[in-house]
């Protein structure tokens, strides 16, 4: 019969043994699940392609349904697309001089609008003739700064410091303006949901706010008891919107037809200037700052980094293609990148572990 001491030392190195073969099992789960969140090394998944001119300041970049990408170049004052297949620029110079064109957006015939802030200016740009077409907006000094094409036809735009939702009438080539009911919104970012409301995010006025354009009503959500220079705005498939509360670093969800959120705390991070959807209802970051495009999986609810390889690019503005292609703008390089997300695997979010002591851990 063994003596105490040794029945002892003998439980103990059991105990230890399993013990730590737990922490192995454990660490290796932590580091795995870790993986999910952390940046991925991007190149072979990051193109970048340089622009014929230097300086010029891309931004703003939207899909065509031809697959074309098209973008803003600021500083040079021209619209431009970029054909994946050929990888060809081709630039087209904004009739009026300074424009200042904030925003574009790609209409299902393959027309692209654009806001001109400072020019107080509405245009369209048809690729097939090279032809412009400028509309004054009403009110002198509106700044437009955000462009929407909605599904009914009509162009909307949002007046930076005019405090006016506006609506123009692709046909008819008339304005209708609405006063926004929050005084000094400073509102961006639109967005149109299935039933054709709007959705845009009142950055000074620290509200979501949606216009029902058949009843010509506002509904406005309060964000958050202090100021949070909020960022969006997305519509998934489901009908949620999802915004950014920059100041908390949260990514939220918003229902509403609840009026419940949902907040998913963002990693450390710096400089998110936009956001895009893509098929998959994935949320799609870029983040000025960092030099990273970062993507949160919102059926897993889990984020993913991906460095840009070309360092201190400035991403500015991100969109998806049909193909789940992501395309941003490289501001400071004056480039265009694409991050290949087909070639990126989805995440389990049923990863897990069960883990069962063993029955006799304690014994001899």
């Amino acid at each position: 019969m063994a003596s105490p001491v040794t029945a002892c030392a003998d439980v103990f190195a059991t105990a230890t043994s399993h013990l730590k073969k737990t922490i192995r099992y454990f660490v290796a789960l932590v580091l795995l699940v870790a993986s999910a969140s952390a940046a991925i090394a991007s190149d072979d998944i990051i193109t970048e392609y340089p622009l014929p001119a230097k300086d010029t300041y891309p931004t703003a970049v939207e899909i065509a349904p031809d697959g074309g990408v098209w973008f803003v170049e600021y500083v040079a004052n021209k619209i431009t697309r970029f054909d994946p297949a050929t990888r060809e620029f081709k630039s087209f110079a904004i009739p009026s001089s300074r424009s200042s064109s904030m925003d574009l957006e790609v209409d299902s015939a393959g027309i692209v609008w654009f806001v001109e802030e400072d020019a107080n200016i509405v245009a369209s740009l048809d690729p097939k003739t090279g032809k412009f077409e400028e509309h004054l907006l009403p009110k002198p000094k509106s700044k437009p700064g955000s462009i929407l094409v909605s599904k009914s036809g009509f162009v909307w735009m949002l007046g930076w410091n005019s405090n006016l939702l506006i609506k123009f009438n692709i046909k008819t080539k008339k304005f209708s303006e609405y006063i926004i009911p929050t005084p000094n919104s400073f509102s961006y970012n639109l967005a149109e949901d299935r039933n054709g409301k709007i959705f845009f995010i009142e950055r000074a006025g620290n509200k979501l706010a949606m216009f029902d354009p058949s009843a010509e009503t506002f509904k406005e959500w309060k964000i958050s008891d202090s100021i949070q220079s909020a960022l969006g705005t997305l519509i998934d498939s489901k009908g949620a919107v999802w915004y950014l509360r920059l100041v908390d670093n949260l990514l939220v969800r918003f229902d509403p037809a609840t009026g419940k959120s949902k907040e998913f705390t963002l990693p450390k991070n710096k400089g998110t200037q936009e956001i895009a959807l893509d098929l998959k209802d994935n949320i799609w970051m870029a983040q000025s700052t960092d030099n990273v495009i970062m993507q949160f999986d919102s059926n897993a609810g889990m984020f993913r980094k991906y460095d840009i390889p070309t360092g201190a690019t400035k991403p500015n503005s991100i969109a998806v293609d049909a193909k789940g292609v992501v395309w941003f703008t490289q501001a400071k390089t004056t480039g265009l990148g694409m991050l290949d997300a087909t070639k990126v695997g989805g995440i389990n979010r049923k990863l897990g572990v069960k883990f069962k002591p063993p029955k006799d851990i304690f014994r001899r």
